[in-house]
């Protein structure tokens, strides 16, 4: 059971940390744009996205992160500990 809950939770974590990196991504274009029209348009499109866009799309991938960390937890995982690091190099020697 708590096999099937760390595959589904870490699924959700694929799919909701990827639509982030996506939606960081892809104000790039608008951002090209707005320096090449300068101006009042382009300062206009500059700030609605650093205001509007960008305040949910940390806001998501806080949440990615966050359902990432419960994965760990509830599959076992001890990614982040110095005593997983320590076993994988005495397994090498």
């Amino acid at each position: 059971m708590r096999q099937k809950i760390y595959k589904v939770l870490n699924s959700i974590y694929g799919v909701l940390m990827s639509a982030s990196f996506f939606a960081g991504f892809l104000p790039l274009i608008p951002f090209v744009i707005a320096i090449i029209i300068g101006g009042d348009a382009g300062e206009a499109i500059a700030v609605f996205l650093s205001k509007q866009y960008y305040p949910w799309v940390i806001i998501a991938g806080s949440i990615a992160l966050v359902v990432g960390l419960i994965a760990m937890y509830v599959g076992k995982l001890e990614a982040l500990s110095v005593k997983n690091v320590s076993a994988q190099t005495e397994d090498k020697q």
